[in-house]
């Protein structure tokens, strides 16, 4: 019979074992004794692999940590100890999350579910609860910025807000934050606090005070969050990361456009088109594509224009859409976003029935043609945001995107004839 009166009411790691002294499942809690207490509810409470688990329960252990991320590190090191069979069975394996380091002269840090992990890189896991993870990584962040992608020459919104290395980092600097992000990630807390205090004393010794005051608060970050339960959330909850700022860009450009396209539910993907031509010559297209919250690069497609022989961006804009539309197989869009003003827009809402806006250079203006209702007339909205708003910078980004990719596909063209010749 199990006692649960003994459990602590602490946050910690518990541990199912069975008759044979054998560990069956390992979880982590807030509060220990709540959370095992609901295995031993009413039997209508609990699924079936639940109510075969709590069957085989003989005895429970514990183990009590002072905050999130150590439980989430225990639990972890734990499940991968003892793999657990009901670890498993409750949850899908390939839903287990990992946390990999790529081996490259830049490593990367990211996550990865088993079925992704790259097996050359050092991983840590398997992690139970995504959300925590992507936490945790948001939480190291703050504290010692990395890259999760190959960066590019130019400074990225990340360096804007101090959590990336920038375009041009100090590798020996870079790889000295690697080795401190995997003492947090193997749980050496107290090494690494020691070591980050000892490299406080010595830059302040010598008169760095730059670098000392960067140490004193990484040290001051990393006792924080060992310091008590939900830091993590606490920690970075007011840091507006990319993928934050992402989203909050996709609500807010869902209500500017919802009033002049009432179909428009959700913002999954939007696509951009651009034309590149030279002179008489080489005229080209592209659709460069955003989705699920990134720019999808393997959706872009790249257009030669065949229907006409001279210069006309509003013919070949309807063009490239039209044919684009001829493939159901490409998922479509929820908008489409044109290079350019009125023409442009008349020109492609001319083959498509999907909302259509254009984004004009020159003012940075979003263009959108409100249909004939009723009595009411075909009218144009010009649609002016403040150069700072996030909406109109993800709008930017990618027409510029499709900009570069039609030029890129032109120049490949031209140089392709020359080698002929």
């Amino acid at each position: 019979m199990i006692d649960l009166t003994k459990i602590p009411s602490s946050p910690g790691v518990y541990i199912y074992k069975n008759s044979d002294n054998k560990i069956i499942y390992i979880g982590k809690a807030v509060n220990l004794k709540k959370r095992v207490s609901q295995y031993f509810k009413s039997d209508e409470a609990l699924g079936y692999k639940t109510k075969k688990l709590v069957s085989q329960i003989a005895k429970i252990d514990f183990q009590i940590v002072s905050s999130e991320i150590e439980a989430l590190i225990l639990e972890s090191s734990l499940i991968k100890q003892y793999r657990p069979k009901f670890n498993s069975q409750l949850k899908d394996d390939k839903s287990y999350i990992y946390i990999t380091i790529s081996k490259d002269k830049i490593p990367l840090i990211k996550s990865a579910f088993k079925s992704n992990l790259n097996k050359n890189a050092f991983f840590y896991g398997p992690f139970p609860d995504s959300a925590a993870v992507k936490s945790l990584l948001k939480t190291i962040k703050t504290i010692f910025p990395f890259y999760s992608s190959i960066h590019g020459p130019k400074k990225c919104l990340y360096c804007h807000l101090n959590l990336c290395p920038g375009p041009d980092p100090d590798i020996k600097e870079y790889k000295k934050n690697i080795l401190k992000i995997k003492n947090i990630l193997n749980g050496n807390f107290p090494k690494l606090i020691s070591k980050l205090e000892k490299e406080m004393f010595v830059f302040s010794k010598s008169q760095n005070f730059e670098m000392a005051k960067i140490r004193r608060d990484q040290v001051n970050s990393l006792k924080y969050i060992i310091s008590g339960w939900k830091n993590l959330t606490n920690l970075y909850q007011k840091v507006d990361l990319q993928e934050d700022q992402i989203s909050k860009s996709l609500r807010d450009l869902k209500t500017i456009l919802s009033p002049y396209f009432p179909s428009l539910k959700n913002i999954n993907r939007f696509e951009a088109y651009d034309i590149s031509n030279s002179g008489s010559k080489y005229f080209v297209g592209s659709m460069t594509v955003f989705q699920q919250g990134r720019i999808a690069k393997d959706e872009y497609r790249k257009f030669k224009i065949y229907s006409k022989i001279t210069p006309d961006d509003q013919f070949m804009i309807k063009e490239i859409i039209y044919r684009r539309l001829k493939h159901p197989e490409w998922q479509f869009p929820d908008f489409i976003l044109v290079d350019g003003g009125k023409p442009q827009v008349s020109a492609a809402m001319s083959v498509s029935n999907i909302p259509i806006i254009g984004l004009a250079k020159k003012e940075e203006t979003i263009v959108v043609k409100i249909n004939k209702c009723g009595s009411l007339p075909a009218d144009w909205r010009e649609i002016k945001l403040s150069k700072n708003s996030p909406s109109l910078q993800l709008l930017q980004q990618l027409r510029d995107e499709a900009h570069r990719f039609s030029n890129k596909f032109r120049k490949e063209l031209i140089s392709k004839t020359l080698f002929k010749s």
